[in-house]
């Protein structure tokens, strides 16, 4: 069958039962995943945006009612979607009680999307517990995409072009690794438009076979192997198809977004330049329709100056002289310039849904109309709180609408800062999750770990039902 847009990536299953000539013809009829088709009146696609360390809460929290609020200064920039959003305050991401080992960065990063406790409690191998809540949903709608799903990170150290993010899971000790270089965002997604396609088809046969060979050795393995040995060889098959998708480059239909390198530019550092095109990658991706997932997150967390943000300060975000970075800064609780860091990011997902909102898909329908885009950090401050975390839900809400502000902080978002985290809410993230899931159509009625009851794993009321 006919592929409208680039590379239809193999199961692993479907490659063992190919045999060696699986990459080499990657769109054969038998190498198909099951098309899982997104459920009549479910959003099409999911996006979550992320950035590290907290907010400052008094900045983010909304005054006045739950339908009738003024969006305060960090989330100013996103008053044109105000209609369209709901704002999510006081929810605490409880996963960490039940670590016995670990900072308040790794139980944050490691449970925030996966729902559960770290994997092992041993400090020298700490890994998520699962799957991460996207995957989840990837797994279930990706159907017959070219990529099942597409990370994306903005700044931070590279390797090859591609970030390990700690924050996304594929599953236990299988971290997300996401594009964190333009060109090589652009290159692997879209492919080299200036190849002819018997070109494109050379290359990508050439780049995949040395993987061809060792996915036919592995085929012959799997048959004499025990079930253990044989689910770990599958998962190790699961990344050498991940990594084949990556390397074999799309070549369809889209054009790739035309992108020229400043003079001086630093990838890993100049955020505000690489924000703008890896927002434009990830919208033309998904209006090409190569997958129905996606991340972005901003990965300078911890030892940055914003220097673009300076004249909005007066001077320096970071004083130097009172601390050694971002990251000693964001830890002393609220310091002058935090909130100018905290409105660029939201600056940056208004420009992402401004694309969105300009865009459509294969169908014809509104991008943004059709995408859930989910924003969550992993704090609800500086302090690396992992209790009273406040977020957004936006695009295509369902029935329920946007417009709202749903308040979870037990006695407000005062009580909990006055008790310095110690103050328990009223909602949990893994009710979060289990909305999200149930709003894609999915049967699910809990998500992650639920501690024999003593997690609330219920839908979050209010958000995409009537309740609350």
């Amino acid at each position: 069958m006919s592929r409208r847009h680039g590379l239809a990536r193999p199961t692993r299953r479907s490659l063992l039962a190919a045999g060696s000539g699986a990459l080499v013809a990657p769109f054969l009829p038998s190498l198909r995943g099951a098309r899982a088709d997104v459920p009549a009146g479910a959003p099409k696609r999911l996006l979550i945006f992320h950035h590290s360390q907290g907010t400052v809460l008094p900045d983010f929290v909304p005054t006045g009612t739950r339908t009738d609020f003024t969006l305060p200064h960090i989330l100013e920039p996103l008053a044109a979607y105000q209609d369209r959003m709901v704002v999510l305050t006081g929810i605490d991401n409880v996963m960490p009680d039940f670590n016995t080992v670990g900072n308040a960065h790794d139980n944050g990063n490691l449970t925030l999307f996966p729902a559960m406790p770290f994997a092992v409690q041993d400090s020298s191998r700490l890994t998520a517990g699962g799957p991460s809540i996207e995957e989840i949903i990837a797994r279930r709608i990706g159907g017959d995409t070219p990529f099942p799903r597409l990370d994306f990170a903005i700044g931070g150290a590279t390797s090859g072009g591609f970030r390990t993010t700690d924050r996304f899971w594929y599953g236990p000790d299988d971290p997300v690794v996401a594009y964190n270089d333009p060109f090589v965002a652009l290159a692997r997604i879209f492919g080299d438009q200036s190849m002819s396609t018997s070109d494109a088809w050379a290359l990508r046969a050439r780049r995949s076979a040395v993987l061809d060979a060792v996915l036919a050795n592995a085929a012959v393995a799997s048959r004499r192997l025990g079930p253990a040995e044989r689910a770990r060889l599958d998962a190790h098959l699961e990344k050498l198809s991940q990594l084949e998708a990556r390397i074999s480059g799309g070549v369809g239909e889209c054009a790739a977004p035309a992108w020229s390198e400043p003079a001086g530019y630093d990838q890993s550092y100049d955020d505000d330049v690489t924000a703008p095109i890896m927002n434009e990658i990830v919208v033309s991706a998904l209006s090409c329709g190569y997958t129905r997932v996606a991340t972005v997150e901003l990965a300078n967390g911890h030892d940055h100056a914003f220097p673009w943000l300076w004249a909005r300060n007066g001077g320096p975000i970071v004083d130097t002289s009172s601390f050694d970075n971002w990251h000693a800064m964001v830890h002393a609780d609220y310091q002058p310039g935090m909130e100018h860091v905290y409105r660029w990011y939201m600056e940056t997902l208004a420009d992402l849904l401004d694309r969105m909102a300009g865009a459509t898909d294969p169908d014809g329908d509104n991008l943004l109309e059709t995408t859930l885009v989910l924003y969550l950090p992993e704090f609800s401050s500086g302090r690396h709180w992992t209790g009273g975390l406040s977020g957004l839900v936006l695009g295509d809400i369902g029935p329920t609408g946007g417009g709202r502000w749903l308040d979870f902080f037990d006695g407000g978002y005062e009580a909990f800062v006055a008790a310095s985290s110690y103050r328990d809410n009223l909602a949990h993230t893994n009710q979060l999750w289990t909305a999200l899931l149930q709003r894609f159509g999915q049967p699910d009625s809990t998500f992650g770990h639920t501690g024999d009851g003593a997690v609330m794993s219920d839908p979050l009321p209010g958000l995409f039902d009537s309740a609350g």
